[in-house]
């Protein structure tokens, strides 16, 4: 009885675990199939909720869900904008896929990590993982539409640092590849993207027909019904804006309006507000700016819900237009005031974006010092331990100092090709803050130009002479930021080299205006400068010479201006002198008397005016050279 007992109660436990197991395979699976269409809908938020509560839930041992899960979470956090959690997550996928030995998913996986990087303007380390990428596909034998799409994705990062070979290379080797295995719909995307790089370095005609040719490749054309042409609406928008470029605008029109109606189909908040801002920009073409007005307004709308800065950039630079060719200058100056601070953000981001990468490349090389001091260590405990043994271990020690030799060379190898790495980072680092200054430079000449045309605008006469020294001050700021981003040391500039550019520049600006002013720049002696003491010295020479221009040289035959500089007794002297009708008091302590005391302030010059034909400015301060920048203050 016992025993019968016995196997009635094993066979009721084996018939609960089975009915568990089952029951637990159903629940994954209808969990699995719940999360994809949450994908597939768009639904990232929900999908997020999901995919985190079934991480925490899930058996450990479940390896196979476990990088799923990670994968498809890391995915969905990349379309909810969260790019440094998407990475950290599809790391996490790739522990599994390395544990798993499948390279495929861990090429794929890597390729979604270099995107990620790529968004958050990481273009060092996107490149990184991208040609890792390349390698994990490499020992998996090669996979065709894999490679295919990493070319793509790192033709695409190419155009972002203004590598257009590069870019343009990577991209046809993707798109022999789709044509190779006739995948028609990667084959138009990579048109798209070579058409958009041709865009980006203002190739025009070569961007409309590679744009073209994604229509063709789809056989679709501006009359194709919306179900068809549902996934173009980029193609259609950017030949829009090609046409607009070159003035076509009524070839513009119908593609502009076809991307509209494309992504009001798709209800694509962002690429609404892209086409407002297109018809705002045609309707400007147009001269019609009340519906210009009113596309704008649209495209407002949508961006204070969509946070995109460079659309609202696009967006303040067409309204400021608009403001402006209706003389409605009020408004137009309080949408620059806008604009400017938004474009300041936007160099801060990126400022912000060198910084992270230079920080992460800092950290690297430390840690590579630890782990160098951490096996010197281990390589002095060792040899102390060797020096212990007897006679009788010999051959042991033979053995082992063999063994250690093995090792010490594979790490001098290892050591080796990581310095070669970090070489490689700090020259991207270099790039970037080269890109960054190259950026600084030409916001600089953009504002110039923008108070400029204010300027020529405003009828009170006083305000525009001040408008128009500020842009004389704005040029000499966006020549330093040329000179800096063409020299390795950043700290000290030749003091000559610099003035000698900068007084160049002024005489081809006086070539264009047709003004027959010499300038004669001498110094005797080699100076090197901090840059916080350049800043101060150009900005009092461009007012100098501002001043000369406006008020010396009226009757003035041959008019010329002569700048000296001396090292004396550890005394730098500056003589300015122009051969003018000399100083009457005109400018009298104006906005440019001031700032030339401001700056002349922060250098702690003394500056004298000398009884001369023409005006004579002699400027007295402490060389600056062999470290004393380190304690100067602006």
């Amino acid at each position: 009885m016992k025993s019968i007992l016995l196997i009635f109660s094993q066979y009721t436990l084996l018939i609960t675990f089975l009915f568990s197991n089952v029951k637990t395979h159903a629940y994954q699976t209808s969990i699995d199939k719940k999360i994809d269409v949450k994908i597939n809908e768009g639904k990232y938020n929900e999908a997020k909720v999901l995919l985190e509560r079934e991480l925490n839930e899930i058996n450990n041992s479940d390896t196979i869900h476990l990088r799923q899960y990670n994968a498809d979470l890391g995915y969905v956090l990349f379309h909810l904008g969260q790019y440094q959690s998407s990475i950290d997550r599809y790391k996490e996928a790739i522990n599994f896929t390395k544990a798993q030995s499948d390279h495929k998913r861990t090429s794929t996986f890597l390729r979604s990590i270099g995107l990620n990087y790529q968004y958050l303007g990481l273009y060092g380390l996107a490149i990184e993982n991208y040609q890792e990428a390349l390698v994990a596909l490499g020992i998996a034998e090669g996979d065709l539409p894999r490679e295919a799409a990493l070319y793509n994705s790192m033709g695409n990062l190419y155009r972002k640092t203004q590598d257009e070979t590069k870019s343009l290379a990577l991209l046809h080797k993707s798109l022999r590849i789709y044509k190779n295995i006739k995948d028609t719909g990667k084959t138009a995307n990579v048109l798209n993207n070579i058409g958009a790089t041709f865009q980006y370095f203002n190739q025009l005609d070569s961007s409309l027909y590679y744009f073209q040719s994604v229509l063709n490749e789809l056989a679709l054309d501006i009359h194709s019904p919306l179900s068809q042409a549902i996934e173009r609406s980029a193609t259609y928008n950017n030949m829009g804006v090609v046409l607009l470029d070159q003035e076509k605008t009524e070839e513009a029109y119908p593609y502009i309006l076809k991307s509209y109606q494309i992504n009001k189909v798709n209800n694509d908040q962002q690429g609404l507000a892209i086409s407002h801002n297109n018809f705002a920009d045609y309707w400007l073409k147009k001269a019609n700016t009340k519906k210009a007005a009113l596309h704008l307004d649209s495209a407002l709308l949508i961006l204070q819900q969509v946070s995109d800065k460079e659309l609202m950039v696009d967006n303040l630079e067409l309204r400021f237009k608009l403001l402006e060719s209706t003389n409605q200058y009020a408004q137009a100056l309080v949408t620059y005031k806008a604009l400017d601070s938004l474009n300041n953000q936007l160099f801060q981001d990126e400022k912000l974006k060198v910084q992270e990468i230079s920080n992460i490349y800092l950290l690297r090389e430390k840690e590579f010092e630890n782990q160098k001091i951490s096996q010197e260590a281990e390589l002095f405990a060792l040899q102390s331990s060797k020096f212990q043994q007897t006679s009788l271990f010999l051959a042991i020690i033979g053995i082992f100092l063999t063994l250690f030799l093995f090792w010490i060379f594979r790490n001098l190898n290892r050591q080796k090709r990581l310095t070669q790495i970090i070489g490689a980072k700090n020259e991207t680092i270099s790039l970037q803050q080269t890109e960054l200054r190259h950026r600084t430079a030409n916001n600089i000449m953009r504002l110039q130009s923008i108070i400029k045309e204010i300027a020529r605008r405003v009828p009170d006469n006083t305000a525009q002479q001040e408008m128009l020294r500020s842009t004389q001050l704005l040029y000499a700021a966006a020549s330093l930021e040329r000179y800096l981003f063409s020299i390795e040391d950043e700290q000290e500039v030749p003091l000559q080299e610099f003035l000698q550019g900068l007084m160049q520049q002024h005489r081809e600006m006086l070539a264009k205006e047709n003004r027959k002013v010499e300038i004669e720049y001498y110094q005797t002696a080699e100076i090197v400068l901090p840059v916080a003491a350049v800043i101060p010295i150009s900005m009092i020479l461009t007012e100098w010479i501002y001043n000369s221009l406006k008020y010396a040289f009226e009757g003035i035959g041959q008019a010329k201006i002569t700048i000296v500089i001396q090292l004396r007794d550890q005394n730098i002297i500056i003589d300015y002198q122009d051969n003018g009708v000399g100083f009457n008091g005109q400018a009298g302590k104006g906005t440019g008397t001031q700032l030339i005391e401001k700056f002349a302030l922060d250098l702690k010059a003394q500056i004298k005016s000398i009884a001369h034909q023409g005006t004579w400015y002699q400027m007295v301060f402490k060389n600056m050279s062999k470290g004393y920048y380190q304690t100067y203050k602006v």
